[in-house]
């Protein structure tokens, strides 16, 4: 069984490594949209390529237009506690009442609302200089991958795409 399980987690190990890529691009001042789905971040290599010290933040967004994620209204739930009466007339005919404390749910409207995405990292990058980051534990996006720079560059990210 020991041996089995070994085995098991190394096959597993190596299937997670096939489906490991490294994406290459471009970046400009502004927004740049690096994957539009979920991905697990293993390695980031960013490169200043205009100049001048360049800040580049990386967002967990999709939007090839904004650093905003957008959140829909949704039903929601509060609880309290509520004091219950309960009165009524018992068989010999005498009204009795009894005041129970008990735990009361109702739905509520959460409003939609639009914040800033998910920042995942920051870089300051020295003028015509690189930064290579890796994670201890690799950090996931989950609506998408989403670069958001002050200048021109390039990067290279060791990704994984999340099922």
């Amino acid at each position: 069984m020991k041996q089995f399980l070994k085995y098991f987690v190394s096959f597993m190990a190596m299937a997670a490594l096939v489906f490991a890529e490294v994406v290459s691009g471009t970046f400009s001042s502004g927004i740049t949209v690096v994957s539009t789905t979920g991905v697990s971040i293993n390695n980031i290599q960013l490169t200043d390529t205009s100049g001048a010290a360049n800040t580049v933040v990386v967002y967990d967004n999709d939007s090839a237009s904004s650093t905003n994620r957008v959140f829909a209204a949704y039903t929601g739930a509060v609880q309290y506690t509520t004091n219950v009466v309960m009165s009524f007339t018992n068989f010999t005919g005498v009204a009795q009442s009894y005041t129970n404390t008990v735990l009361k749910v109702d739905n509520i409207t959460v409003a939609g609302a639009t914040n800033q995405a998910r920042r995942v990292f920051t870089f300051r990058l020295p003028a015509n200089g690189t930064v290579t980051f890796t994670p201890t534990y690799p950090a996931g996006t989950t609506f998408g991958l989403q670069l958001s720079a002050t200048g021109a560059g390039g990067y290279n990210i060791d990704r994984q795409p999340l099922p």
